[in-house]
């Protein structure tokens, strides 16, 4: 009998316990201090909230008395805290337990007294205040932030953080114009290339990271001119460089060999773009120029390697929305002073890529049609570079034969004058293209070494 009544005592405590849980809100906006104070006794068992937000507009400008919130100590776990409360609250310590939160909105006030109870963040918004320029000491007990940190509006980065982040690490700031120190703001535990960097109207930041950096995984700026990246002298490689309305002269100090995606849009100084990048050998991905007024060389592409990764629909293609959901490898539109039918490397990129590249309103309006007519064969010794063996018949009737034979692995695409890939496979020294109907196809030829570029051969089917 005591064992059957302490067998339904302990289902009744986890019954409880559970109707206890779930009392816990999914979404909570405290607008005073008594609802804070009454935080526990309304939530009981209550650990892990979805969304607590202190925001004065969203309470009509009724939170004016919460001074400190010490009743929320049972919470362990957020996963979206907005803190944007009047100036008078003064202690902050109720989150101390709080151990992980995913997404912290934090609208910083200059009376509030001490630094944040923040431990561990996947994504932080910091807003510095509108009627001040203000540091960032709140946040001197930041442990981790595991994807994103946010700087919104002006003000110093100082004292220097101390967290720790993951593999990888995204940067962002907008609306900053004081004089900061990049470093100051990095995680400790991470090279700088693999972090990306996203400029929003700002400038004066000093890009000095400390130690020598060689590669830069990812860098966007829009209209953030004056910013200082003169310590970047042996920076060899930049994964993605984009710059709209963006001048920043201690840039042309960079040996940068190679990029993966370069955009630049709306730069009035860009005169050539050797001057930003005389060293530059290859652009791995994709390339985009426009609405560069004063644009007139891009002479120092004719040396450089063409795009070797296949290009794919997505953001980091998305230059100036001009790509949209198509595929392209090379975007020049709209520099006024740009002749892209004298450029070698645009004549290389048409005969492989063909409508993979998009060219207009450039001077002399030097679009695709005329560069087709323009880029004679002796324009170019691509096919040369590019294609070390022979293919015939051409016009075939049914085998086309390459000689030498193609390295073991080598991938094929057939594709029509529409665009679609009517076959596909692996060659060795040849093709069979009986079963197509005549007419005129592209051969898209997929190296086994995926560093080396594809290449394109055009054939008519008899």
């Amino acid at each position: 009998m005591k064992f059957y009544l302490a067998f339904i005592s302990v289902l009744l405590l986890f019954f409880f316990a559970g109707q206890l849980n779930a009392q816990c809100p999914t979404s909570l906006t405290l607008c005073s201090q008594d609802s804070v104070d009454a935080f526990p006794r309304t939530y009981p068992g209550c650990h892990n909230i979805n969304t607590l937000i202190f925001d004065k507009q969203k309470c009509l400008s009724a939170l004016n008395d919460i001074v400190n919130l010490d009743s929320l100590y049972p919470l362990t776990s957020i996963q979206n805290l907005s803190l944007n409360p009047t100036s008078l609250i003064r202690d902050f310590s109720g989150l101390s337990n709080v151990r992980k939160i995913s997404h912290a909105s934090i609208y910083a006030h200059k009376s509030w007294p001490t630094p944040l109870p923040l431990d561990t963040v996947h994504t932080l918004d910091f807003h510095f205040p509108n009627d001040t320029v203000m540091d960032i000491s709140l946040l001197s007990k930041l442990k981790f932030v595991s994807h994103r940190i946010i700087f919104l509006r002006n003000g110093n980065f100082t004292p220097s953080l101390e967290y720790r982040t993951n593999d990888s690490f995204y940067i962002y700031i907008q609306d900053n114009v004081s004089k900061n120190k990049i470093q100051n703001i990095l995680p400790n535990n991470l090279s700088a290339s693999r972090i990306s960097f996203d400029l929003i109207d700002s400038e004066n930041i000093d890009f000095d990271f400390g130690y020598t950096v060689d590669s830069i995984f990812s860098l966007k700026m829009f209209h953030s001119p004056n910013n200082d990246f003169s310590t970047w002298k042996d920076v060899k490689r930049i994964g993605l460089l984009e710059m709209v309305d963006s001048n920043n002269e201690s840039l042309q100090q960079l040996k940068c060999e190679e990029i993966g995606h370069l955009a630049i849009g709306v730069c009035s100084s860009l005169t050539s773009l050797g001057d930003l990048f005389p060293n530059l050998k290859r652009i791995t991905h994709a390339i985009g120029l426009w609405a560069n007024k004063n644009l007139e060389s891009i002479h120092v592409l004719d040396n450089c390697e063409l795009p070797s990764v296949n290009a794919v629909p997505g953001e980091l293609y998305q230059f100036g929305g001009i790509l949209n959901e198509s595929i392209h490898y090379i975007i020049l539109g709209n520099n006024p002073k740009l002749n892209t039918c004298e450029s070698n490397y645009v004549c290389r990129a048409l005969k492989r890529f063909g409508d993979s590249i998009y060219i207009g309103s450039n001077l002399k309006d030097c679009n695709d049609i005329l560069l087709n007519k323009t880029c004679s064969p002796s324009s170019t010794s691509e096919d040369n570079d590019e294609n070390p063996f022979s293919y015939s018949p051409n016009p075939v009737v049914d085998i086309l034969t390459f000689s030498p034979p193609m390295p073991k692995g080598t991938g094929y695409r057939v594709i029509n004058l529409l665009g679609n890939a009517v076959k596909s496979g692996e060659l060795y020294d040849h093709i069979s293209l009986d079963e197509l109907p005549s007419g005129h196809y592209i051969i898209m030829l997929g190296n086994p070494d995926k560093h080396q570029p594809p290449q394109a051969i055009k054939i008519v089917k008899i």
